[in-house]
């Protein structure tokens, strides 16, 4: 089997072999408003930054002001992004290029590859989950990522993307999180006060 072929099973078992009306509702509003799940995390965040102290003595309220910019800045450069690799690589979505697939959103014009949810998600996600790791335990930490996992199912659940699409948007918009959490680390140690 080869990775099309497998590709093709793998969405047909997501598209087709879960569904059950509970899914279909949860499903379609991760994918319309999931990112305002992340709403109440990122206030949660700030106010446990405002009350927690570094051995220094200092809030890390200003780190959760900068995770909250480098999030927004990550998920508007990997949306961008993303949509400019959607045009070079124009895959066209399982929705128009397969049959029997059970479409639940609409199946827009634009390119597969790769999804934008997924990678939007992932982008906002990892820095939430990496900057945050001095003043939230591991548990509160996990929730954005898995969030943003079920976003990237959600899309092929709904029956708009690839598998390899979700997995290829929330790598792209990982890589494009790190990135900026590693500037954002490199130029923090480069210019802290003495």
């Amino acid at each position: 089997m080869d990775l099309s072929s497998a590709d093709t099973a793998v969405f047909f078992l997501i598209n087709r072999g879960f569904n059950n009306p509970v899914l279909d509702v949860f499903m379609k509003s991760l994918t319309a408003k999931g990112y305002l799940l992340v709403l109440p995390f990122a206030l949660f965040m700030v106010l446990t930054a405002s009350k927690t102290k570094n051995t220094g003595g200092k809030s890390y309220k200003t780190l959760a002001i900068w995770i909250v910019c480098i999030s927004a800045l990550a998920a508007v450069l990997t949306d961008w992004s993303g949509g400019n690799i959607k045009h070079l690589i124009a895959r066209v979505r399982p929705c128009r290029a397969l049959e029997n697939v059970r479409i639940l959103v609409g199946c827009t014009q634009s390119g597969s590859m790769p999804s934008n949810h997924a990678a939007n998600s992932f982008a906002y996600a990892v820095p939430l989950f990496y900057l945050t790791r001095n003043f939230l335990p591991l548990g509160w930490r996990i929730y954005p990522l898995s969030l943003a996992a079920l976003v990237a199912v959600s899309r092929v659940y709904l029956g708009v993307h690839y598998p390899t699409d979700v997995i290829a948007g929330s790598l792209w918009g990982a890589f494009i999180a790190s990135v900026l959490t590693w500037a954002y680390l490199r130029a923090s140690q480069r210019y802290a006060k003495p």
